[in-house]
């Protein structure tokens, strides 16, 4: 018997109790629970939960469930925590497959980052939080400290609180932030550098957030750009966060011309990256007309066939190992230039989807003015078994602030 909590998607609740999604509404909520009554022998009852429109609350083997729909009249978010008068063995609460309840919470951390998840390390207060959870503890009172006594290192907890969001609440996503420092297209505009991990969406993604594929989520008028030589709509591969105290995306839009998409002209208009709200509209774009929309990011079928995808995009932290090889790379690329000392060449590893940091270049030299700030890359996806198509000719795509944050620009590379 597990609850099992679902990024995105919603709660998992043990069988034969249902799933419930996020976006249902109270009615549907109530609907696909009522049949259950003999597992829920206190019922689903009204509760309040400070913000939300409705919230309903029940109780399985030592914990109690809150479902409520903060201000909007659908279903999301979901909190599950101890019931301390519950004798019985305690539900576990499952997350990636890990019980949240059932590790010290700094051995649940390291469980958590083994799978792949950069979850920073427990408050002092003894909360975390990581994208759209939130891990708390019942802090107990302890009495004051003698005069004189210094007081001790955190002892070992468990957390006995788990809230699910339908997105992650503003101020609490792993966020990198501009340097103000940078001098040019080849220096780190943006720290820390982060890799950009796609995870397949389980449904569509309807907020401002990291992604691939989809529909845009404007934050602004919507502007789907045309070629400028075909005058067909152009693809739209993804949305990316810009650095900064406001909320801003960046959305990439490529031509797919004789499957190579987008260009190495900057400026050709085949690539662009449209900045909202707030950004200007590059002069060389193209614009249509209100309600213009075009394809998007896709994979190949083995029969040819095009079928529409969308991942989110994971903002992870880089180990320090990997940041210094590539670092390293860039230091290479500056000494090629005639920018730096003589280093060695690099045979470190290399993470092409990476958003900040020291950029380097297959060419070793950006196609961007020299006051650009350098905001990500992008890897090609061309072989048939990779979850998405996009062609740069076997190089990398880079896409580019410019000094005052409000206009994009994008090309790829590839190695001479």
């Amino acid at each position: 018997m597990t609850i099992d909590l679902l990024p995105g998607h919603g709660v998992r609740l043990p069988a034969p109790l249902p799933e419930l999604r996020f976006g249902l509404t109270e009615a549907a909520v109530r609907a696909l629970l009522a049949p259950h009554g003999e597992l829920l022998p206190d019922g689903v009852r009204p509760t309040f939960v400070c913000g939300s429109r409705w919230a309903l609350g029940f109780e399985l083997p030592g914990v109690a469930v809150t479902l409520s729909s903060g201000d909007g009249d659908d279903l999301r978010s979901v909190v599950v925590g101890r019931n301390p008068n519950d004798d019985r063995p305690v539900c576990p609460v499952g997350y990636h497959g890990i019980d949240l309840f059932g590790w010290p919470a700094h051995e649940l951390v390291e469980a958590l980052r083994a799978e792949g998840l950069p979850v920073p390390d427990p408050s002092d207060g003894g909360s975390l939080w990581y994208d759209t959870l939130h891990l708390s503890r019942h802090v107990r009172h302890r009495p004051p400290l003698a005069p004189g006594r210094k007081p001790r290192h955190q002892p070992p907890f468990r957390f006995d609180h788990a809230s699910l969001h339908r997105t992650a609440p503003r101020g609490h996503r792993v966020a990198t932030h501009p340097t103000g420092t940078a001098t040019g297209p080849h220096d780190a505009a943006f720290l820390p550098r982060l890799e950009l991990s796609p995870r397949r969406a389980g449904q569509p993604i309807t907020a401002p957030v990291p992604k691939l594929g989809g529909r845009p989520c404007w934050l602004a008028e919507p502007a789907w750009p045309l070629s400028p030589t075909t005058g067909e709509p152009l693809v739209f591969i993804g949305q990316f966060p810009v650095p900064g105290e406001e909320s801003r995306l960046a959305y990439l839009f490529l031509a797919a011309d004789d499957a190579l998409m987008g260009g190495r002209d900057p400026e050709a208009g085949d690539g662009l990256l449209l900045i909202q709200p707030g950004g200007r509209i590059p002069p060389f774009a193209v614009i249509g007309p209100p309600g213009t929309r075009g394809r998007t990011l896709w994979r190949r079928e083995p029969d040819g066939e095009r079928t529409p995808v969308e991942f989110h995009l994971d903002l992870v932290p880089l180990s320090a190992d990997l940041n210094r090889s590539m670092d390293g790379r860039a230091a290479f690329q500056r000494y090629w230039r005639g920018e730096g000392p003589e280093v060695p060449f690099p045979d470190g590893p290399h993470v092409h989807d990476h958003l900040g940091g020291i950029p380097s270049f297959p060419s070793g030299r950006a196609e961007v003015g020299p006051d650009w700030r350098y905001l990500f890359s992008l890897s090609d996806a061309c072989e048939e078994d990779d979850p998405f198509f996009l062609d740069f000719d076997y190089g990398d795509g880079f896409g580019f602030l410019s000094p005052d944050g409000l206009e994009g620009r994008f090309f790829w590379d590839v190695g001479v």
